[in-house]
């Protein structure tokens, strides 16, 4: 549904990219939705890789708007799970895809409420402290150069003023909606009700769950995991 034929009918009718970006995340949305509206969607799988995109680890229930093992609309208001389904969720860099508040916000409460007990969550996503502190320190040039090896698509501007990088994070082609620092996460986590807040890196997740690939991004990302008090 959401291929070139789609991308082509967007040109056809002179959206800019940005807005064409944000109309397509939304039909996305539309179509999970209407596709899954009677489905018994409990799974057996105790891990939730939620916001999956391409990079889907064996063994977990893979999630995503669209593409996904199982598809779903993150930016829902309820969840499609049961209360007390999942051992662990792992979601990265998908909340800066949604406005902060309320939906961020929310779907942080609704990954309590699907966690069990004792079950934990890591969540990352850009962060807003090190976009600010490379801009003051340098006008993100340190930032640029990591962000590049990170990255090739980041060659496509590379004949913008180097400041401009912090630009695409906040807005990457439309995609982001708002960064956050550790604080702000740590907040929402606390107002869910989540404990045992504490910031962790890259390397952190990938000894857990070696299944995962490294994403090698904690000169860009805030990595946060907490965990869910018992009742």
């Amino acid at each position: 549904m959401f291929g070139p034929l789609v991308d082509a009918a967007f040109d056809a009718l002179g959206f800019d990219p940005r807005t064409a970006r944000y109309l397509k995340f939304d039909l996305r949305r539309l179509y999970t939705r209407i596709r899954h509206h009677r489905r018994d969607l409990r799974q057996a799988l105790p891990r939730l890789h939620l916001g999956c995109g391409g990079r889907k680890v064996s063994g977990w229930l893979n999630c995503d708007i669209t593409g996904s093992d199982f598809d779903i609309d993150v930016a829902a208001q309820h969840l499609p799970f049961d209360s007390d389904q999942f051992d662990v969720i792992v979601s990265q860099h998908v909340i800066e895809h949604l406005d902060f508040d309320p939906v961020g916000i929310r779907l942080i409460e609704e990954c309590h409420r699907i966690l069990r007990p004792a079950g934990r969550i890591w969540i990352s996503c850009p962060d807003l402290e090190k976009m600010c502190a490379a801009y003051v320190q340098d006008r993100c040039r340190a930032l640029d150069h990591g962000r590049k090896r990170h990255s090739p698509a980041w060659q496509s501007l590379a004949d913008f003023p180097v400041q401009h990088r912090i630009n695409f994070y906040f807005h990457q082609w439309g995609e982001h909606r708002n960064l956050m620092d550790f604080e702000m996460l740590r907040w929402a986590l606390a107002h869910a009700g989540f404990r045992d807040i504490r910031r962790a890196n890259d390397s952190d997740l990938t000894a857990e769950y070696p299944e995962f690939p490294p994403r090698n991004d904690d000169f860009e990302t805030v990595l946060v995991t907490a965990v869910k008090a018992h009742a």
